[in-house]
């Protein structure tokens, strides 16, 4: 006879579909989240970007702006004198106003020569460009000067003026590194019609443009820096985000393993006693008989009753009863083969699947589970020690035998076992 083992009660696994689910949602989550923070980063840097940008578009209208005020003071003011230097001799647009002194000479004999706005705006801007700060220039599509001719970038906002536009800017890229181009335009005064008149110019017409352009390298370094941290930034934090998506995730995988065991356990087990309940023990007899039939092997069933376990829940209580149905459940465990099935068919009955087990062997294995719990005892506390006895039915499979029909015989052969004084066993093949 086969050396018993413990009773195998396992279950087939089934959390592969809910770790299917889990992971499917937590891609979907790191999913949205990357397209999340990579546009919160994205819209950062936009705006950071358009920031700086807007920054130099201000500096160039604030230069326009005190370029043009400059400009209107010093014709306010017919000229502004200052001291001659060598080779330098009056402006002849200035001599040719009648009464307008072009030189002057102080009580020291210093002698000063008058500049108008045009010679003072160049002295500026080339002041300014000395100092790397930005670089001015004045010119038209009809200058007095041909020096003062427009560039491709003026000549492009110039046309753009005379169609209405306010100013223009771009970006562009020089000898000198990146420039800020920006131009917006001169609108004739009264005051400018004593030089300008003569070129048809009415008070409102646009005659020109000033042109500024800023070195843009530092704008230009800020930007690539502000990328660097952004990018730097999104990285970590997307990183720090789907690294904690991933460890919660799979805590709660672990969780939920957990979970759906416990849930598969519960909904084949019997909470008494631990082993397989009615519904799943005759699931997984149902299953051996269909392929004990179709390969032609034998295979016996055992259905066992407690004895006069009525009593005991009389005399000792339910609690007690309890305790002797665990105890026989762990003497008859313990006694059967690893692949055998047992489950709790009702009350204090029991049903016992022995597969490949012919019926002289499975009424030696029944005997033995009988001498078995005869010999053991439970000792309740404060309570006498209780003897158990069981009676066993045993039934053997035939051809075209069914669930039912082996079910039935076995029952018969218990009955047949009470009858006769229980504490026995007795069969029907």
């Amino acid at each position: 006879m086969t050396t018993p083992v413990s009773n195998n009660t396992g279950h087939p696994s089934r959390t592969s579909s809910s770790t299917e689910v889990v992971k499917r949602y937590v891609g979907i989550i790191s999913l949205v989240s990357t397209l999340l923070i990579v546009a919160v980063f994205w819209g950062f840097y936009t705006r950071t970007t358009n920031l700086i940008k807007d920054q130099l578009l201000h500096e160039a209208r604030a230069f326009f702006e005190e370029i043009v005020q400059t400009r209107r003071w010093i014709i306010n003011q017919q000229g502004v004198y200052v001291k001659m230097g060598q080779d330098m001799r009056p402006d002849p647009g200035l001599e040719s106003i009648a009464g307008l002194k072009t030189t002057l000479t102080d009580q020291d004999g210093e002698r000063y020569v008058l500049r108008h706005h045009a010679v003072i705006t160049k002295m500026i801007s080339a002041l300014a460009q000395k100092d790397q700060n930005f670089t001015i220039n004045i010119t038209s599509l009809n200058p007095l000067d041909q020096e003062n001719s427009p560039s491709e970038f003026e000549q492009t906002a110039l046309e753009k003026f005379e169609s209405g536009a306010p100013e223009f800017y771009r970006m562009e890229e020089s000898p000198d590194g990146p420039t800020f181009r920006f131009m917006a335009p001169l609108v004739t005064q009264k005051e400018c019609l004593p030089c300008h008149a003569a070129q048809g110019y009415k008070v409102g017409d646009i005659r020109g443009g000033i042109s500024i352009s800023i070195p843009a390298q530092r704008v230009i370094d800020e930007l690539v820096t502000t990328r660097t941290y952004t990018i730097i930034a999104a990285i970590t934090i997307l990183a720090m985000l789907l690294s904690a998506i991933v460890y919660i995730s799979q805590l709660f995988v672990r969780n939920l393993h957990g979970s759906e065991k416990q849930l598969v356990e519960l909904a084949i087990t019997d909470s008494l006693t631990g082993i397989l309940n009615r519904g799943e023990g005759i699931r997984r007899i149902q299953q051996e008989i269909a392929r004990s039939l179709r390969i032609q092997q034998p295979l016996s069933l055992v259905l066992i009753d407690v004895d006069h376990f009525k009593k005991i829940n009389d005399n000792f209580g339910h609690q007690i009863g309890d305790q002797v149905l665990r105890s026989i459940v762990a003497t008859l465990t313990t006694a059967l083969r690893r692949y055998d099935v047992i489950c709790r068919y009702g009350g204090e009955e029991f049903l016992v699947m022995l597969p490949n087990t012919e019926l002289s062997m499975a009424l030696e294995t029944a005997e033995r589970l009988r001498q078995l719990v005869a010999e053991s005892e439970v000792s309740p506390e404060e309570s006498e020690t209780i003897k158990m006895t069981i009676s066993l039915g045993v039934s053997s499979l035939q051809p075209d035998d069914s669930l039912d029909n082996l079910v039935y015989r076995a029952d018969n052969a218990l009955y047949l076992a009470k009858q006769e004084g229980r504490d026995q066993v007795q069969f029907i093949a």
